[in-house]
């Protein structure tokens, strides 16, 4: 993480320390991947009281929070993340998270919103504000928030089968046809894509 790297002195205690901070931070994401929330929490916990300033254990610690579904404190360590940098986009969001989760649609869009303009290209942001429309009963909203995903990035197959359906749902059959077999080739170019040019670039096809 940027924010963990200081000045390097003469002694090579700094670099240490810098090097176990950097350990520390990807064992701890490793067990949030995997879902060992209870360990992660332990390391980041660690990681606080080093950086008590570091946005990106904030973060982590805001994840794993609402990931064990204790809403405050992952509102507090989102709040924490934010008073650090007011332009921190995935702070806004995980705030957005737990307000959705609360049943207060009308804040957890406008936390959303106000990441995605923050950061336009922030993919997440567009699928949980498209989620929060839903709930909301915002159809057409959530329709605009999963194409614009899709702008900035054209092969979220999940994000166009997830379009598909919710088109589908408005009775939109035709858009919903196409959205969903374009999501089925994303998904077979990705999981087959690759065995596909190696196929067709078989250096032996030529002798």
């Amino acid at each position: 993480m940027a924010s963990s790297v200081g000045n390097v002195a003469d002694s090579t205690e700094p670099t240490k320390r810098m090097l176990s901070f950097q350990g520390l931070a990807e064992l701890a994401h490793r067990e949030y991947q995997s879902g060992d929330f209870e360990a992660a929490e332990r390391h980041c916990m660690q990681l606080w009281r080093q950086e008590p300033d570091n946005t990106g254990v904030l973060l982590l610690l805001s994840s794993i929070h609402f990931q064990c579904r204790r809403l405050d404190r992952s509102a507090h360590f989102s709040t924490l993340a934010i008073k650090q940098n007011p332009m921190l986009a995935e702070a806004y969001s995980n705030l957005g998270n737990v307000y959705k989760e609360r049943g207060q649609l009308q804040e957890a869009i406008e936390h959303y919103r106000h990441a995605l303009r923050l950061k336009p290209d922030f993919i997440d942001g567009y699928i949980n504000l498209a989620a929060a429309l839903v709930a909301a009963g915002d159809m057409e909203g959530a329709v605009q928030a999963y194409v614009s995903a899709l702008q900035y990035n054209p092969d979220l197959y999940c994000v166009r089968s997830d379009l598909g359906n919710l088109l589908k749902a408005l009775g939109r059959l035709e858009e919903a046809k196409v959205c969903l077999n374009m999501s089925a080739l994303a998904r077979l170019h990705n999981d087959f894509g690759f065995k596909i040019i190696a196929v067709d670039h078989n250096p032996l096809s030529d002798t």
